[in-house]
């Protein structure tokens, strides 16, 4: 029992030895933080007093320097008055002497000259408006004329040509003048389209989705038009025609020319009989229009027309150009039917001359250049098509070519303006 209540009583004694330790260092501590508060705020209140101590001598010191400036100014003031009354006076005192008198004449005499001066320029004022309306007259530009001005630029004769041309008011071949511009209003309306448009931009209209899709489509419009010229003036150049003139050259060799007429019929007995009654005198033309199966040439009593042998199919260039000028060849037969032919005349032919076929070159050229541009760039952006498909019942039936016989001679190359690069510029 002894030894229970001494560590007891050891328990409570280090217990009370504890609390007494944590209760001197919290009244340690807060007489520290009270401290240290009750520092700042006597070290916030000693800068808060010399800011304003140091704030009335600047105010003291301004107001004294404004006093002090305003003074000095008074003084100044009064000092140029006081100067200003003597001369004043000491003038009016050395008027009325001989030099006095001298000077005020002369300065008279002086004042009525620049006065009259000045009505002479007053009298000359439409020669002085001339001088300024010349004055305003833009630069010379004899390369590029000067038309216009909008708020300081210039608008130059290339700007009007550029928009007529873009606006379809000036054909591809007609050159534009400064007189013909001005004559036709081209410049007027220039303006006005540019007035409309910065107007437009001011109000932010470009940035609507219907009006921007029209401007980039107009620019698109333009670049690749631009493209596509360019490359066709790199393209198409003198020395680029003379080289597939004289590739082509061979074309050009055509040989001999045959001119003829024919009738066409069904079976050798109406071709026999034909034979008979133009042996016995009887027109080939009205025997052609009457008799001929070929409706290309019926119309024309049989006439062909020129042509040369690799125009026509074999058994028909046989027999012509076996066939002398003004005879009959022997009747033959091809997948048309029977034939009567008349030779009415045979001619050589010679190389078509450069100057014959440049245009068709260029215009080849220029097809040629156009659709390999389009197929490289669609091959290299990889370009797809996703056309509409048609429904059941809705595709047109393709409409059949009238039963005509088809005549026996070769269809014409491509004129210019088909859709179609032909094999060669000089057929």
């Amino acid at each position: 029992m002894t030894d229970s209540k001494a560590k007891k009583n050891r328990a409570a004694a280090g217990l009370r030895l504890l609390g007494g330790w944590v209760w001197v260092a919290t009244r340690v501590t807060t007489r520290l933080a009270a401290r240290g508060l009750m520092a700042a705020l006597r070290g916030f209140g000693k800068l808060v007093l010399t800011i304003w101590r140091l704030a009335a001598a600047l105010d003291s010191a301004l107001w004294r320097a404004t006093k002090l400036l305003a003074g000095k100014a008074l003084e100044g003031l009064y000092y140029g008055l006081q100067l200003a009354g003597i001369a004043l006076q000491n003038l009016f005192l050395w008027l009325p002497t001989r030099t006095g008198r001298a000077y005020s004449a002369i300065s008279g005499v002086f004042l009525v000259i620049f006065s009259l001066a000045i009505v002479d320029e007053l009298r000359s004022g439409p020669d002085l408006a001339a001088a300024n309306a010349s004055a305003l007259r833009p630069p010379i530009d004899k390369g590029d004329p000067i038309l216009a001005r909008i708020e300081g630029r210039y608008v130059h004769l290339s700007e009007i040509e550029a928009a007529a041309r873009a606006g379809g008011a000036l054909r591809p071949t007609e050159t534009l003048t400064p007189e013909t511009a001005f004559a036709r209003a081209l410049v007027e309306s220039y303006v006005e389209q540019r007035l409309l448009a910065r107007a437009a931009l001011e109000d932010g209209l470009h940035r609507t989705p219907s009006v921007s899709r029209r401007v980039n489509a107009a620019r698109d419009r333009v670049l690749a038009a631009s493209f596509v010229d360019l490359r066709i003036k790199e393209a198409v150049t003198p020395e680029s025609v003379e080289r597939l003139y004289a590739a082509q050259a061979g074309v050009t060799a055509l040989g001999d020319e045959v001119r003829a007429r024919h009738i066409v019929v069904a079976d050798k007995e109406a071709a026999e009989e034909i034979m008979a009654l133009l042996v016995g005198g009887a027109e080939f033309a009205s025997l052609a229009r009457e008799r001929s199966l070929d409706r290309a040439t019926r119309s024309l009593g049989g006439e062909v027309g020129w042509f040369t042998k690799a125009m026509m199919t074999p058994a028909f260039a046989d027999a012509a150009f076996a066939t002398r000028p003004g005879e009959i060849a022997p009747l033959f037969e091809t997948e048309f039917g029977w034939h009567i032919l008349e030779v009415t005349d045979r001619r050589s032919t010679q190389a078509v001359p450069i100057v014959d076929v440049r245009d068709g070159i260029e215009n080849f050229l220029r097809l040629r250049t156009i659709d390999n541009l389009l197929r490289g760039l669609e091959e290299e952006n990889q370009v797809i098509y996703f056309r509409p498909e048609a429904e059941d019942g809705d595709e047109d039936d393709p409409i059949s070519p009238p039963d005509l016989p088809p005549p026996d001679y070769a269809p014409p190359p491509l004129r210019e303006g088909e859709n179609s690069v032909p094999d060669s510029p000089l057929r």
